[in-house]
């Protein structure tokens, strides 16, 4: 999954927060209300990649993002990447890195909103401090903006898109590379509590890696108005991208 696109959403509202989320990836631009606050926490994420005499393995444990508003149209959040263990195996050669992660700091800003379609368009600047251990992340200050959007469609259907551009750090670590994203995802709910959802996403960098591109599919489970689970499945669909990417998330508004 994207470093930088660790907060995705669910099929539900989230009524303590006044936050809806559709999908793992796709941002949603519903802002958090001010004095209410969204906890959402990959509690398990694993990436599987496997090639020609090679294989990557990462676990990601905890990784938090916690919101809150200021007004009703902009909140703040603070994520960090509580334990992150990347495992490379290469011509019978294997290498382990497991550490603390990065802490992301990003603000929203919907500014425009339409309650009759269901439509909101948001922005989202952040920016990424290298406070990483055990060499599990690059050591650089890393940013960019994200435009996330929504709309309601016949039938109880949501279909949300999202572009992002970031400002990484080459591999060579004496520059930095541009890299494009776009995702789109449409939900909705199933019965009861129980929602699903299918996601695409797609990225390029101007340094000249392959497109990285994984499509997949989730579901969500509320267990009350402020608490639900989503689980969701990724499959790689280009050379860039990993396998496999398998995540389960936990959401909490209070």
């Amino acid at each position: 999954m994207y470093e930088s696109l660790r907060t995705g959403l669910v099929a539900a509202l989230l009524l303590a927060g006044g936050s809806s989320a559709v999908a793992q990836i796709t941002e949603s631009p519903v802002t958090v209300q001010p004095g209410r606050f969204l906890l959402e926490m990959d509690a398990l994420s694993l990436t599987l990649n496997r090639g020609p005499g090679h294989e990557h393995t990462a676990v990601g444990v905890a990784t938090t993002f916690l919101t809150t508003g200021l007004t009703a149209h902009l909140d703040i959040q603070v994520g960090a990447e509580l334990l992150i263990s990347h495992k490379v195996d290469f011509g019978g050669i294997s290498e382990r890195n497991t550490g603390v992660g990065d802490l992301y700091f990003r603000t929203k800003w919907r500014f425009y909103d339409d309650p009759g379609t269901g439509t909101a368009v948001a922005v989202m600047p952040f920016v990424k401090l290298p406070t990483n251990s055990g060499g599990v992340g690059n050591d650089a200050i890393e940013g960019g903006i994200i435009v996330p959007w929504i709309t309601g469609l016949p039938g109880g259907l949501e279909i949300a898109a999202m572009a992002q551009v970031d400002v990484l750090c080459n591999d060579a670590g004496d520059g930095h590379d541009l890299a494009w994203y776009f995702s789109g995802c449409l939900s909705r709910p199933v019965f009861g509590a129980l929602g699903v959802y299918g996601e695409l996403a797609v990225g390029k960098s101007t340094g000249g890696t392959p497109t990285d591109g994984i499509m997949g599919a989730g579901i969500t489970l509320a267990l009350s108005e402020r608490t639900w689970w989503d689980v969701a499945t990724y499959k790689g669909i280009t050379s860039g991208a990993a396998d496999w990417n398998h995540v389960v998330r936990f959401n909490f508004g209070f």
